[in-house]
């Protein structure tokens, strides 16, 4: 008798496979994302100031901003500027707009006549819409600022 033997076909086993490449992309741009999220939420002046609290603070929309801080030069919108040019300094930060808003963003430990000499500066300028920056009080020492 002719035996043969038979060897049953061997079944092609499909491997499971996950194409991972949507998912990462989307995760990079998750990541890039929130990357460059993060840079304008703690984006304020970038100088370490301790403003005065006030309990009538409010946040003020497009605005032209003086940093003062002891024993520096006045900073327009960041850029570091004489006393006696802080006027033309906001000027051209405003494009001669006399409706825009100023804030002074003065620590607590600039002197008095120096918070007034760029105050004057400002008003001798012809600009009469002025804020006083404060942070918002009970937020203790830490808290952010509102202009």
């Amino acid at each position: 008798m002719n035996e043969q033997f038979l060897v049953p076909r061997r079944r092609r086993r499909i491997r499971p496979y996950l194409d991972l490449t949507a998912m990462i992309d989307t995760v990079f741009n998750l990541l890039i994302f929130f990357a460059v999220a993060s840079t304008f939420v703690g984006a304020q002046s970038g100088l370490p100031l301790r403003l005065p609290s006030a309990k009538s603070a409010q946040p003020v929309p497009a605005r032209v901003v003086l940093t003062l801080l002891p024993g520096q030069p006045v900073q327009v919108d960041g850029k570091p500027v004489a006393d006696d040019e802080i006027g033309s300094a906001v000027s051209a930060a405003t494009g001669g707009n006399r409706d825009s808003q100023i804030v002074l963003m003065a620590d607590r430990d600039v002197p008095y006549s120096q918070l007034v000499g760029a105050l004057d500066e400002v008003r001798l300028a012809n600009y009469h819409r002025i804020a006083l920056a404060a942070a918002r009080e009970g937020g203790g020492p830490s808290a952010q600022p509102r202009h």
